[in-house]
């Protein structure tokens, strides 16, 4: 279940990103991609055949795959994968479980190598695992989750009717059980 809430999160969290980069960045961020990384890009966000050819066009194309096949985790980790594996040979040996400070330390270097748009995408994907980069997200402005966050609604019952219905539900169950007990009662 806690997969399932953390590939939950980290979906919403990808989405509310890629509605909030504009189509000339989602075409830059697939134009770096390079060989399997870009056909397999193209297959995942169904990009058809040209569409790396017209950078105009791109971006576009990528958002609507994203939209129409709801990969949006997907397409995430597959657009920050070059700043992944460049801040993987970056950390060494601690890129398995990251502090803030090496963090901290790496970031300005892969903003500038990558942008803020593919350095966010990296953060989103490790924000739920590593402590690290929760701790970034929670600390740093530029990594917090962005868009409109869900409406929480409080439900107010009537304590009065909840009564009524525990009640009647265990007077239909009592009756049911006695019924139950008659039929196996004249079964003998």
């Amino acid at each position: 279940m806690n997969d399932d809430k953390d590939r939950f999160l980290l979906d919403r969290r990808y989405a509310a990103t890629f509605e909030n980069l504009d189509d000339s960045v989602l075409a830059q961020l697939a134009s770096a991609l390079e060989g399997d990384l870009k056909d397999g890009f193209a297959r995942i966000v169904g990009l058809p055949d040209g569409a790396y050819d017209d950078v105009a066009t791109l971006g576009a194309h990528v958002r609507d795959g994203i939209a129409k096949r709801r990969v949006a985790h997907d397409a995430g980790v597959v657009l920050a994968e070059p700043c992944t594996q460049w801040s993987i040979e970056q950390l060494g040996d601690s890129s398995e479980n990251p502090t803030l400070e090496e963090l901290n330390a790496l970031l300005p270097q892969a903003i500038e190598k990558f942008g803020i748009e593919a350095v966010r995408l990296m953060v989103i994907q490790y924000s739920r695992s590593l402590k690290g980069f929760r701790q970034l997200v929670a600390s740093d402005d530029r990594f917090t989750p962005v868009g409109v966050a869900p409406v929480a609604v409080v439900l107010e019952k009537d304590e009065a009717e909840q009564a009524a219905k525990r009640e009647a539900r265990k007077a239909r169950k009592a009756a049911e059980k006695a019924a139950r007990a008659k039929q196996q009662g004249t079964r003998r």
